[in-house]
C-alpha cells in the first residue's frame, strides 16, 4: 500500500510539472515581455534597498543599494544577487538565487568621542517565487540557507522585492 501511495504522488508530481512547463510554452508570459526591473528589496544575503533586475531568459542579475548617513553614524547596504528561472508560467514563476550582501555600518557615541565601525559580507543560496500580482507589479519571496557575518553564522534566510517591470 505505501508503494502505491508513493507511485500516485510522483505521477501526480510529474503530471503538474508537465502542465507548468505547457503553460510556459504556450505563449509569451509576462515576465518574457519586460526584462527590466525597479524596485525596492529587503534581504540578508540580497541586500536591502532601491532595487534594479535584468532578467531577459533563464538568467538574470539583481542589484540593490541602500545609502544612510547622518552626524551619528553611517550605513551602506550593497547586494549583487544572480538569478536562475526554474518554471516560467503565466503569474507564478519559480527560480534558483545566489545573493551576496556587503553591509558597512559606522555608529559615533558620547558626542563623537568614539565610534563603531563593523562591515561584513553575507552570502547565500536558495529558491524563490515570484508572484505577478499586476500586470506590470511583481512579488518576491526567496529563502534558503546563508553565511553571515564573513560565515561566523551560519543559518536560514529570507528575502523579499516589490519591482515594477518595464
Amino acid at each position: 500500500m505505501k508503494k502505491v501511495k508513493i507511485s500516485l504522488l510522483l505521477i501526480s508530481l510529474l503530471v503538474f510539472q508537465g502542465s507548468l512547463l505547457a503553460q510556459s510554452r504556450g505563449n509569451q508570459t509576462i515576465r518574457a515581455k519586460y526584462a527590466h526591473s525597479l524596485g525596492v528589496a529587503a534581504g540578508e544575503t540580497t541586500g536591502y534597498g532601491i532595487s534594479y533586475r535584468y532578467w531577459p531568459e533563464k538568467f538574470g542579475v539583481q542589484g540593490t543599494f541602500s545609502p544612510y548617513s547622518d552626524e551619528w553614524g553611517s550605513n551602506y547596504s550593497v547586494g549583487v544577487s544572480l538569478l536562475y528561472k526554474i518554471v516560467q508560467t503565466e503569474k507564478v514563476n519559480f527560480f534558483l538565487y545566489q545573493g551576496n550582501h556587503y553591509l558597512y555600518t559606522r555608529e559615533k557615541y558620547d558626542n563623537n568621542d568614539y565610534e563603531i565601525v563593523n562591515n561584513h559580507f553575507n552570502n547565500g543560496i536558495g529558491f524563490g517565487v515570484e508572484f505577478i500580482i499586476l500586470k506590470r507589479v511583481s512579488l518576491n519571496l526567496m529563502g534558503g540557507y546563508a553565511g553571515f557575518e564573513n560565515f561566523r553564522r551560519i543559518g536560514f534566510t529570507g528575502e523579499t522585492g516589490l519591482y515594477f517591470m518595464f
